[in-house]
């Protein structure tokens, strides 16, 4: 997940090791914290003898597990009985496949219009694109993408090589699916739009938008409003006025609503570093845990066995407590809308 890479670094430490062994990218850290530098735990400074290189990688290793088990953690300590999702999955065509007339009064770019609803955490993920047109084509399908009404055109992909023949769907599968976030960075809703020129390859047929698929057309309508565009100039494609067709296009794919991508809406609230100490916390943990399993104990420290297992359950338990504190204190309404609360809770506590 990058949002988190870089938020927490291996060391800062200035030592003839890291000089040449150490990755630049390594002494970066978003946060300010350092593994090495948690109260307690094992420190570069402390090594002497040994070969620091084999630290940084333990060290390396660990924080990357770290980010993977918070990330694990966190959504299982909001996926309890208090939430339940609040979106059905959809799967299925955008775009019916019936027709029966060309459309010949289009302007030059025409095409399918997705009016996403404004919701934190979903993802339309398009693994096939199907296309209906009046005549032999190779057409290329431009994806644009724009914020609120009246909002900037930007291209987001182009899907070229599309085979088609006269008044027959064509589809072409994927190598790599499209995923189209329904939120990002920019706060704001997101239109995509799928276009081509008629042109180059010609008018379409009057294939419907929708989805034409029993019980998934109201989960469709859940998550987005779909409709035909038809301008002369791609920038002026933002418009709230879409006609009922898909202009020949249909898309072959999945809508889901995941709140894996609440970790990175609730770093973006997270004022304290609570989610970099936790890393941190259990980094540290981690790294006890491999150098016990090691035998090398005192390669690496004086300190004995015991001190270091108890160190290692603080440091447990410092990651869990930050763990429930943030599901707690920053309810899912904050970072996501995959998932509502089925009932009211409150915390009086303050962590870092």
């Amino acid at each position: 997940m990058e949002c988190l890479d870089h938020i927490i670094g291996v060391s800062r430490t200035e030592c003839e090791c890291l000089e040449v062994g150490i990755d630049p990218a390594d002494r970066q850290s978003k946060s300010g914290i350092y593994l090495d530098e948690v109260e307690g735990g094992l420190k570069l400074t402390a090594l002497e003898k040994i070969d620091c290189q084999t630290f940084v990688e333990k060290a390396k290793q660990a924080i990357k597990r770290a980010k993977d088990m918070f990330i694990e953690q966190i959504l299982a300590a909001y996926y309890s009985s208090s939430y339940k999702p609040a979106f059905k999955n959809f799967k299925g065509k955008i775009g019916k496949k019936n027709h029966i007339r060309p459309l010949t009064n289009l302007k030059q770019y025409a095409g399918l219009a997705l009016k996403l609803n404004y919701i934190r955490g979903a993802n339309l993920t398009v693994k096939r694109i199907g296309l209906i047109l009046s005549q032999e084509s190779d057409v290329g399908v431009y994806v644009y993408r724009s914020y609120g009404s009246g909002g900037e055109i930007e291209q987001v992909s182009v899907i070229e090589g599309i085979p088609t023949i006269a008044n027959i769907a064509s589809i072409k599968e994927l190598e790599t699916p499209l995923v189209l976030p329904f939120h990002d960075e920019y706060d704001q809703p997101i239109r995509y739009y799928f276009v081509y020129d008629t042109a180059i390859n010609g008018f379409p047929r009057d294939n419907q938008a929708g989805c034409n698929c029993g019980g998934m057309d109201s989960i469709l309508k859940s998550y987005l409003k779909p409709g035909g565009i038809s301008v002369s100039n791609v920038q002026d494609m933002n418009t709230d006025k879409l006609s009922e067709y898909a202009n020949g296009i249909f898309l072959d794919g999945e809508i889901s609503c995941s709140s894996r991508s609440m970790v990175c809406n609730l770093l973006a609230i997270d004022e304290s570093n609570t989610i970099a100490h936790a890393i941190a916390y259990k980094g540290q943990e981690l790294l006890i845990e491999d150098l016990m399993g090691s035998g090398n104990i005192n390669q690496y420290t004086m300190l004995s066995k015991d001190y270091l297992w108890g160190k290692r359950n603080h440091f447990r338990k410092e990651f869990d407590d930050r763990v429930l504190w943030l599901s707690q204190a920053k309810p899912m309404e904050l970072v996501s809308d995959c998932l509502v609360c089925e009932d009211g809770r409150m915390v009086k506590a303050l962590i870092r």
